[in-house]
């Protein structure tokens, strides 16, 4: 089984949200943008140790621009499918189905006015809440539904080392009790007596018996004899059916306790139990399906813990338990498959949230972005805008043309996407799919001949990428052929228009064709020690004596490294403005975050 989608209306953050998910699902998001919000929608209707009082919502829990007198209810509908295999999850869940679909079950919870109350509610007791399914409120959930379809939250803010040690939150506990009532109860005894017998051998030593009586002696003062509690210092309880309670897990070989493990590996630990807990309640049909809740990890493992850890967690596939996993961090993002993420964004008062489940996006092209996605450029996934760009040299000077701009990206909260060559395409879905301002830095790619330039036809794909998305017509042969013939003047601005900003030929040769910039190029090139015909040719565009002829300069380029350029250029640029094709695509994503 897996969640399919989640809507949300009118609760906290949200004013309305409706996400498809698939498999397991990572919500992305800054600070105090609803991560935890959503976490707890879903709790509302899964979580079977949430009490009825904290499914009593407050006034403080509806969405802040929502209608004053409340007549918006707060709704969260959550959609499960891919059941059909699991006879027990059929027969549990068959009353929720979906009219119009029975392969997918809806599962709601509606908090709203009372029938009776009329004007503007004073307290939340003027509310009820509902939780039903398939659509139809008349077909209550029961506990036994959440029972066996149940959610488990670690959340932000957890004592790895306090729920481990202690007996009642431990997961280890239901695995122990399993495995300690399967031993005979004579052999049982027989441990205990050893125990007993080592406990002896400990109350020998005058300073243990010293420090026993003092311990007694002071609780019998304090309470009395009618209610002293008899106190012992002992290795465990001598009580065979209680001795296994005192069992706990122990690191390096059994001589340090988990308190002694450091946070990351107490967690990674406290990770481990849950899942064996989830397979042990499955295996003695005690749950149907497990949803795993982990709260900001990054806030307990250091990066490559991340990757080891939940590259495991992502790569396994298990019909009978999920993960959702809320996070800020570009480390854990790095790892995860494209088709969990769901990014959440606040905009115009209200959290919106873009999921990538349904990317429309081939297997070659998802490996690629998600092979792009490593660490240090994950934080596209953290971004307000993007600049997507060809390579390297576009990489190194766009921030700095950006800063000369007054347009600082790290402080508006724009990335530079190096894509590393003219694929595009997969680029643009994904942004397309976050609904993040974005623009395309390119180039025109004159070719010899009759043949037509590279980016027009480069542009007029991305522009059938962006209609995908969008679920909208693609262009018609009448309109291909209209952009087919227009020349790059005319051409240009309705690619602006879109996103996409060309320029005439190419980036370097863009750099030549500004005059603020040539003579910081030409430095450049001038320290290259190249021959005498090179030199002559640098000395003349200098003095303006001859055009700069692009295939020349490319061909010095070429010598240098683009790359290398690039980095010698950003140092010289500063404060110089940029080509106007890239200023354009600057102040568009700018405007826009």
């Amino acid at each position: 089984m897996r969640l399919a989608k989640l809507s949300i209306r009118n609760f906290r953050n949200f004013r309305a949200i409706d996400v498809p998910l698939s498999g397991n699902v990572v919500v992305l998001g800054e600070n105090r943008v609803g991560k935890s919000n959503l976490l707890f929608a879903i709790r509302l209707i899964l979580d079977p140790t949430l009490p009825d009082a904290a499914r009593q919502l407050r006034l403080s829990d509806f969405w802040d621009g929502g209608p004053p007198n409340y007549d918006d209810p707060i709704e969260v509908h959550l959609e499960l499918a891919d059941f059909m295999g699991d006879p027990a999850l059929v027969a549990l869940l068959t009353d929720f189905r979906t009219p119009l679909d029975p392969t997918t079950v809806r599962l709601s919870y509606v908090f709203r006015k009372k029938a009776g109350v009329t004007g503007v509610p004073q307290t939340s007791a003027d509310f009820d809440f509902v939780v039903f399914g398939g659509g139809d409120e008349t077909r209550a959930v029961p506990g036994r539904v959440r029972r066996r379809v149940a959610i488990d939250v670690l959340d932000a803010l957890r004592d790895a080392e306090t729920q481990l040690a202690s007996w009642r939150n431990s997961p280890l506990r239901h695995l122990l009790e399993e495995a300690v009532f399967a031993i005979p109860s004579a052999d049982l005894g027989g441990v205990a007596a050893e125990l007993d017998k080592a406990t002896k051998a400990l109350e020998s030593f005058p300073t243990i018996k010293a420090l026993e009586d003092e311990l007694r002696a002071g609780i019998l003062h304090l309470s009395g004899k009618a209610h002293d509690i008899d106190a012992r210092l002992r290795f465990a309880p001598s009580d065979p059916l209680r001795l296994f309670r005192a069992i706990a897990m122990f690191i390096d070989g059994g001589r340090r306790g988990i308190a002694e493990a450091g946070l990351g590996s107490a967690n990674v630990a406290l990770l481990a139990l849950k899942l064996a807990e989830f397979a042990w309640r499955r295996k003695k049909n005690d749950r149907n399906f497990s949803l795993l809740c982990i709260e900001e990890p990054e806030a307990h493992l250091h990066p490559q813990l991340q990757r080891s850890v939940f590259k495991k967690l992502f790569g396994g596939v298990d019909p009978t338990q999920a993960l959702i996993v809320t996070s800020h961090s570009p480390t854990l993002a790095a790892v995860t498959p494209l088709r969990s993420i769901i990014q959440l964004r606040g905009r115009n008062g209200a959290t919106e949230a873009f999921s990538l489940a349904a990317l429309p996006v081939g297997a070659d092209q998802l490996d690629d972005l998600e092979s792009y996605l490593n660490a240090t450029r994950a934080e596209l996934l953290f971004a307000r805008g993007v600049l997507f760009v060809e390579g390297d040299a576009e990489e190194a000077l766009v921030p700095v043309f950006a800063q000369s701009m007054g347009r600082p990206l790290d402080e508006l909260g724009i990335t530079v996407c190096n894509v590393a060559g003219v694929n595009f395409s997969p680029y643009v879905k994904l942004a397309e799919s976050l609904s993040l301002p974005y623009a395309v830095i390119t180039d025109w790619d004159p070719l010899d001949g009759s043949k037509p330039p590279l980016g027009r036809k480069r542009t007029i794909a991305l522009w059938q990428d962006m209609l995908e998305v969008r679920r909208q017509p693609e262009l018609t042969p009448v309109q291909l052929a209209e952009f087919e013939t227009k020349t790059f003047a005319e051409f240009a601005p309705a690619a602006a228009n879109s996103g996409v900003f060309l320029n005439d030929r190419t980036f370097e040769v863009s750099i030549a064709s500004t005059p603020a910039l040539l003579h910081p190029l030409l430095d450049i090139l001038d320290q290259q020690g190249f021959g005498s015909t090179r030199t002559n040719r640098i000395a003349a565009w200098r003095a303006g004596t001859s055009a700069v002829d692009p295939t020349q300069l490319l061909a010095m380029i070429a010598d240098i490294g683009k790359g290398r350029l690039g980095s010698r250029l950003s140092r010289k640029m500063i404060g110089l403005p940029p080509p106007q094709y890239i200023a354009d695509a600057i102040t568009n994503v700018a405007n826009r975050v």
